[in-house]
């Protein structure tokens, strides 16, 4: 049976980002301040499944191929919000993350725990780096993700800048400001990320965003070297799971990385760290 239809109403009931898991017999689940809560009551089949992730791709543009056994895309639905959907196989069934966020992209003010220290910061980055690689890390990826663009939502407010962005999938539809946003899905808009990343110097962007990744491949660093050196300033979404891991996932990167960006939350709100990175400190490491 395709729950499809019960699950966004659910979701789009609410205002707030939102998480649930579909996995074969078991009740869908919403993960909810860490714990996981059951909010239909009906036990998911195989079957089951499988129909919700085809009506749920349905909405998709570009996304009507076949399924296989792994993949992601995202859509909006007017009044409820943008949707990313993950899904994998499990012993040859799906297992589907389904994210909700709102389509307004929530300010600093609204996020950060001291916005205009948060602000400053950002004003100093964007106004004084060129050349220079940033990296924004988080132990939760859609905080990161959310603070990402919050950032950039500022930067294209306040600055005259030509923005680009590249993710796998799309978390939020960036608008354009006083700068000029082009906004990239990999996989539906462009075939991979080294494809995006060459296309960027095309239109030599003054900010890169790359989404939330966890590695690059050699290629794929070229890339963003090559559009450094042209001198655009990067942002990088990457997951944080321990200091020496983050500085071992960015020693291609460590000539070029001047600093990162550490969010925790803390009473419902974001704590921000701005970290100086100095060459001498990677190379001791």
């Amino acid at each position: 049976m395709n729950y499809a239809p019960q699950i966004l109403n659910y979701l789009g009931s609410s205002s707030t980002v939102s998480e649930v898991f579909l996995a074969p017999n078991v009740s869908p689940m919403e993960r909810k301040e860490g714990k996981l809560i059951r909010f239909m009551p009906v036990v998911l089949t195989s079957e089951d499944i499988r129909d919700t992730l085809v009506a749920l791709k349905s909405h998709a543009s570009g996304s009507l191929g076949p399924l296989g056994k792994e993949g992601s895309f995202s859509f909006g639905i007017h009044k409820s919000g943008r949707f990313r959907v993950v899904y994998m196989t499990q012993r040859s069934s799906y297992v589907i993350s389904i994210i909700k966020t709102p389509f307004e992209i929530p300010t600093i003010e609204e996020l950060c725990q001291d916005p205009s220290h948060v602000i400053k910061e950002i004003n100093r980055i964007v106004g004084d780096l060129s050349g220079r690689c940033v990296v924004i890390t988080c132990k939760d990826h859609i905080k990161a993700s959310m603070f990402a663009y919050s950032l950039l939502q500022h930067v294209s407010i306040n600055f005259s800048k030509v923005i680009y962005i590249l993710e796998e999938p799309l978390n939020y539809l960036l608008k354009h400001g006083n700068s000029l946003v082009i906004q990239r899905e990999i996989g539906t808009d462009v075939e991979s990320l080294q494809e995006g990343l060459g296309d960027a110097m095309l239109i030599k962007p003054n900010i890169l965003y790359i989404g939330y990744t966890e590695c690059f491949d050699e290629r794929e660093i070229g890339e963003i070297i090559r559009i450094l050196e042209s001198g655009a300033l990067a942002f990088i979404n990457m997951p944080y799971i321990s200091q020496q891991k983050l500085i071992y996932d960015l020693k291609d990167l460590m000539p070029f990385t001047e600093k990162i960006i550490m969010l925790e939350e803390e009473k419902g709100v974001i704590k921000v760290s701005f970290r100086e990175i100095q060459l001498p400190e990677w190379e001791t490491r």
